[in-house]
């Protein structure tokens, strides 16, 4: 009889522990200066994928291939949402009280954002301005991404801000009863309108188990003239969504007035740490310098990292979106993302930036921790049926290396592997002989490194921050039409260098006379630094990392220029061999003053006192200005 009497003791220990663990999470023990799922790069990143023009329906019939693909982000207080501490007796009874999954998407002209709540209890009974009392979203946007510590209720963003739309999809931001803007901060520098043909609508209804509703936005809510940002092909933008829930309990005319407020809870998918009194004046009375240097980043006394209630409404305390591409702009392929964490966490969040990137641009990324050596057969298996390998700088070099010989000696995993690979981790490019190093292997900042270091064999003009890079071998794949220097930080960051073999094309330079190549490629057969041959293209990327000088911090997606998006871009289809031919040759003449202006692309300027040559290189960049020195002088541009 006493094995029955065990079996019912242990039986009602384990219901007991489960009943224990179903018990909702008390929102009142949230500190909302805490960090977590929603201060975190990796998951409060997002690629926003591109749909045919018109193919979202405002219908509540809400699914991942209408939002072209979109992976439904689903935001729980208690698992990953930061909560509000307001009202004092706020209450949440569990995910099916109050807890909301979003879907992003765009096309040439719209932003659309789906919701789909659950919400035992569904009603609004405010007017528009104060819908963040009722069942709504919030949506900030910080539409330039500058991350500033503001409270976009009072910032009066000319782009973007900060409005509530209700389940049904009515705005906060508009006069129902006059159908004009009303007194909302809500994209103050466009005269916009909201309705069927408007730049805002939206539609929802209620929908067991809660609510269903989708709004889109007209880009041009988004997108300043004069900074010239379009919502589309890779730019990022900073992005929030909150929910709020009433259930009936407050003073409003729906409610029972058993609580002190209409609004029950209010939580948020990002609320991003970001630095205090980062603030719009602060920034204008910058130097150039000092803005270049990010020196409030070092000033932890002024401007610390903080997480509080004013960042849920802030531009620094928004995640982070990424536009998909045009049909006709984007690529295919499969990559092997090596990196620290498969989970995207290292080095800051970067990798999390750079898979979205290249998602948004049609790549299918499997994202792999670098774990090496004693994962090196593994490592070389999850590379099989791959078209191209990437190694993030967020990993430990050691990581990619395995001992050969006897006395061992650390060499590149992957040195024999017949598939492509772009690497930004420098310091294993002695080890994988792609740069000369000492014959110990040991770092050395004269032949291979980042910008910015403090070790002294780095030359002093290596130690300044960069934004620039000088393209040598202009109309390479790789290039496309830019020539001469290239912006592709912004602000100054760090350049990986390296000092390739002879037999490696030197893309890009450091310095302006080729010196410390940043962008370099062996081809399939080249020689390495150890004379072996190379079985496919390798490929030193010039995206650098921390550097104690300059840039003493984790690298963000947010800095790539448009012309840095598009030469890593570039190089990952080269790589993959799956980019157009260069552009042909263009040159035109003009005159300035007494000079004549020659601009060109595509390739290399030559010149000649007549038409039939000798011709000779010219080594300025486009546009060069010549003074006249002769009756005549003929100009072409020779391709690659």
């Amino acid at each position: 009889m006493k094995t029955p009497l065990i079996t019912f003791l242990v039986s009602a220990s384990v219901l007991f522990q489960f009943t224990g663990a179903a018990q909702p999470f008390d929102i009142n023990s949230f500190d909302p200066t805490s960090a977590g799922a929603w201060s975190s790069l990796v998951n409060t990143t997002q690629m926003v994928p591109k749909v045919a023009n018109g193919s979202v329906k405002l219908d509540g019939a809400i699914t991942a291939a209408e939002y072209g693909g979109f992976t439904g982000v689903t935001v729980t207080p208690g698992e990953n949402a930061w909560i509000l501490d307001f009202p004092g007796d706020r209450i949440w009874d569990g995910p099916n009280d109050s807890s909301f999954t979003f879907y992003l998407a765009h096309d040439d002209n719209n932003l659309y954002v789906g919701v789909e709540a659950k919400d035992d209890i569904v009603t609004s009974d405010d007017p528009n301005s104060a819908f963040w009392k009722d069942d709504s979203i919030e949506i900030v946007v910080d539409a330039l991404n500058n991350r500033l510590d503001n409270n976009t209720d009072s910032s009066r963003d000319a782009f973007g801000g900060h409005n509530y739309v209700n389940y049904q999809g009515r705005f906060s931001a508009w006069d129902e009863a006059v159908g004009a803007i009303g007194g909302q901060t809500w994209a103050t520098g466009v005269d916009w309108k909201y309705g069927e043909t408007g730049d805002v609508f939206g539609s929802g209804k209620a929908a067991a188990p809660g609510w269903k509703m989708e709004v889109r936005f007209n880009k041009r809510m988004f997108e300043d003239p004069a900074a010239g940002n379009k919502l589309r092909n890779g730019y990022v933008m900073g992005f929030n969504i909150g929910m709020d829930d009433d259930d009936k309990k407050g003073p409003g005319t729906a409610g029972n007035r058993t609580r002190s407020q209409d609004l029950e809870i209010q939580y948020f998918w990002s609320n991003r740490q970001r630095y205090k009194d980062y603030k719009a004046d602060y920034v204008a009375g910058l130097s150039a310098e000092d803005k270049a240097a990010q020196i409030w980043r070092t000033d932890t006394d002024n401007h610390p990292l903080i997480i509080d209630s004013t960042g849920r409404l802030s531009h620094g305390g928004t995640g982070e979106i990424i536009f998909g591409y045009d049909a006709d702009k984007r690529s295919s392929g499969k990559i092997l993302y090596l990196c620290a964490n498969a989970d995207l966490s290292g080095s800051g969040g970067i990798d999390a930036g750079i898979v979205a990137l290249l998602r948004a641009k049609g790549y299918t990324v499997t994202p792999y921790t670098s774990s090496g050596p004693g994962g090196a057969d593994d490592m070389r298996a999850a590379a099989v049926g791959q078209d191209v390998i990437l190694i993030s700088e967020s990993l430990g070099s050691g990581t990619t290396l395995e001992p050969i010989g006897d006395p061992p000696i650390s060499k590149f995993i992957y040195r024999d592997t017949n598939i492509p690979v772009i690497s930004w981790e420098a310091f294993m490019w002695d080890n994988a002989e792609w740069t000369e190093h000492p014959e110990a292997f040991t770092n050395d900042m004269s032949l291979f490194g980042n910008t910015g270091r403090s070790e002294a064999e780095q030359p002093d003009d290596l130690k300044a921050p960069f934004d620039s890079m000088h393209i040598k071998k202009a109309g390479h794949p790789i290039v496309g039409s830019l020539t001469g220097k290239v912006k592709v930080y912004n602000p100054p960051y760090s350049l990986n260098y390296a000092k390739p073999s002879a037999d490696a094309d030197v893309i890009a330079s450091v310095r302006e006379n080729g010196q410390y190549p940043c962008l370099f490629v062996y081809e399939k057969g080249d020689k390495l630094i150890d004379g072996t041959v190379c079985p496919n293209k390798r490929i030193g990327m010039f995206m650098g990392q921390v550097a104690s000088l300059t840039a003493n911090w984790n690298p963000e997606i947010r800095w790539l220029t448009d012309n840095g998006k598009t030469l890593f871009l570039n190089t990952v289809a080269y790589a993959i061999g799956a980019t157009t031919p260069p552009p042909a040759p263009t040159l035109s003449v003009s005159r300035s003053g007494s000079n004549v202006v020659v601009t060109y692309a595509g390739g290399k300027l030559q010149s000649s006192d007549t038409v039939s040559g000798a011709w000779k290189d010219e080594a300025g960049a486009s546009p060069l200005a010549v003074q006249p020195t002769s009756a005549a002088r003929f100009y072409r541009v020779k391709g690659n």
